[in-house]
């Protein structure tokens, strides 16, 4: 199973919840391995973790900063243009496809409420875990003090190397992005950067109230393992993709 998933330690702790993150074994890109493959994929989680779910809800990802709720009433619905979910519902599992992007799961084991978020440059520059939370504040009760975060495997600072143009939109929302970004070389006339975006999202949740040790990244990065994980950085356009659940259990 180790081999097959990435979990959490501190999130294996809580029996009411379950999680994982998948590596290369598996491939969630529908594009390569079609609907049926997706749904064969799914079965061999259950078999595997012995956990039957009531649904997988993996939404229509575009790299927005869109979060809905999820609740009996929309759970046949289509989650168009949608980079995030939370819920309190028991028996089903929120999936996030990921390949180099960040999935951050949320947990607040007081209020029984969970999340799934896919936060890519574009979503971290955007700030989607503060909606997440926000929205986990105001529609659940939550408080940001009980809230816990894992940051599943994505790729890090040292291979997440951007031109200035994507520098320039960081520091039209972050004043202190020089902390966060490091000088690459010129290549192509072009000078390049690396921009450490787990850590930006880190500082995002700590202003929001959470604790520093209630957020913990898997520290792995998919593009130096990209032997082991799916990695759009390494593998371009035949890249396949991860999957990260979260589930509180029925």
């Amino acid at each position: 199973m180790k081999e097959k998933y990435f979990t959490f330690d501190k999130l294996n702790l809580y029996d009411e919840i379950i999680h994982l993150s998948t590596n290369k074994r598996m491939n969630f890109a529908t594009p390569i391995v079609g609907a049926e493959g997706i749904k064969k994929g799914f079965r061999e989680i259950e078999q595997d973790i012995g956990y039957k779910f009531k649904k997988i809800k993996t939404p229509n990802q575009t790299h927005s900063n869109n979060v809905r709720v999820l609740t009996d009433e929309n759970l046949e619905e289509e989650f168009l243009d949608t980079d995030g979910i939370i819920t309190n519902l028991k028996g089903v599992a929120l999936g996030i496809r990921t390949a180099d992007c960040q999935s951050i799961l949320l947990y607040d084991p007081i209020k029984g409420v969970i999340g799934n978020i896919h936060s890519g440059w574009k979503g971290t520059l955007n700030k989607i875990v503060v909606n997440a939370i926000n929205l986990m504040i105001s529609e659940y009760g939550c408080e940001a003090k009980d809230i816990l975060a894992f940051i599943c495997p994505s790729i890090l600072k040292c291979c997440f190397e951007v031109d200035k143009e994507v520098v320039d939109s960081f520091k039209e929302q972050f004043s202190d992005i020089d902390e966060y970004m490091t000088l690459g070389d010129i290549k192509e006339n072009k000078q390049k950067y690396f921009i450490d975006t787990v850590a930006i999202n880190k500082k995002v949740m700590t202003d929001l109230g959470l604790l520093d040790e209630n957020i913990i990244s898997s520290d792995t990065c998919t593009k130096c393992h990209s032997d082991l994980y799916h990695s759009y950085r390494a593998d371009g356009q035949i890249s396949g993709r991860n999957l990260s659940l979260i589930c509180l259990k029925k």
